[in-house]
């Protein structure tokens, strides 16, 4: 169920305006479904960070990394290169349309996350360690309770909601990577339905592959800052999932507001 402006408002007191170091204590930033949502028919790992391109002394150019077996109808990818049999990269691209080699981007991933609100805010209040001249960006995202889709793990049964808060230093990179994240946040990229690594719970809306700094202290260690890699980290996660500044344009200019 879609959330309207009404319900929006109504559900603006979940977000903590306060402290943001005493907020989501002990929650797991990096939850992922432990089973894909569309069984890849890809052999092995599912992902193309975890597929290993094929020996290069073992008949590159004749085998298929997808069936592993001889090419049949040899297709190159135009930007990285890489062949493959004609029926399989197309079974693939309509899975994910990414190399499942290298994980080369073609065209627009869409995700599976469920409907869901965004709200990013600014807030001069408070600081983040190693960027003590800047304040803080707040993006707080809010999920009711739903009936998972057939692009889910288990279709028609129901999933549990959530309300998450992440927190970037309002510095130019993070204003670039919040709006990164509405990008990601509208394909449906940031969140999915599958089970919580940190509860265990399973049929529950957890976190997809972008890392979130869920504190604005405690180190790494207790996902917050200071984290001097984080940004160009997260920069990383969101082009695997083909979002990059490429993707900006007037949309997303004027989605951070100022806290009252």
């Amino acid at each position: 169920m879609s959330m309207s402006s009404n319900n929006w408002t109504q559900q603006s007191n979940i977000f903590n305006t306060g402290n943001p170091s005493s907020t989501q204590q002990g929650e797991e930033p990096m939850e992922t479904e432990d089973y894909p949502s569309h069984p890849s028919f890809v052999m092995g790992p599912s992902t193309p960070a975890e597929i290993k391109p094929p020996d290069q002394d073992n008949k590159v150019d004749d085998d298929c990394a997808i069936c592993l077996s001889d090419i049949t109808n040899k297709t190159e990818l135009p930007r990285c290169s890489h062949s493959f049999c004609r029926d399989c990269i197309e079974q693939q691209f309509k899975y994910k349309p990414s190399c499942p080699i290298c994980g080369t981007v073609y065209g627009k991933i869409q995700g599976n996350q469920p409907a869901g609100s965004m709200y990013i805010q600014s807030d001069s209040r408070y600081h983040i360690k190693g960027y003590d001249q800047y304040g803080i960006i707040r993006v707080s995202y809010s999920f009711y309770d739903g009936i998972q889709g057939p692009e889910h793990p288990h279709p028609g049964q129901s999933y549990s909601g959530t309300n998450r808060i992440g927190y970037l230093p309002d510095c130019p990179q993070g204003r670039i990577v919040a709006r990164l994240l509405k990008v990601a946040f509208d394909r449906r990229l940031v969140f999915t339905v599958g089970r919580s690594r940190t509860t265990g719970i399973d049929n529950c809306v957890t976190w997809n592959d972008i890392h979130h700094k869920t504190s604005i202290d405690g180190g790494p260690e207790n996902f917050g800052y200071p984290d001097p890699t984080y940004l160009n980290r997260v920069l990383e996660e969101l082009a695997a999932k083909g979002v990059t500044e490429a993707d900006l344009d007037d949309t997303t200019l004027n989605i951070i507001h100022p806290s009252r």
